[in-house]
């Protein structure tokens, strides 16, 4: 069974910035907010990996583009 097709980089911050409730996809996201978007994405794409420890990304655009980014690798 194939994975299901990712989400377009809009659909994705329109998804988090609700998810959120939040904005600005360039705030910096908290602690907390980050674990929710990891939760999010192990649901919605399940076939990617982690961010490296030093990697995480630190805003919804960042998340968007990382998700991007990995998802075209897989």
């Amino acid at each position: 069974m194939t994975p299901p097709e990712p989400p377009s980089p809009g659909s994705l911050r329109d998804s988090l910035s609700r998810l959120l409730q939040e904005e600005d996809p360039h705030r910096p996201l908290d602690s907390l907010e980050v674990v929710v978007v990891r939760g999010f994405l192990t649901q919605r794409l399940s076939h990617l990996a982690s961010p490296a420890q030093g990697d995480v990304p630190k805003t919804i655009e960042g998340w968007v583009t990382w998700a991007e980014r990995h998802s075209a690798d897989s």
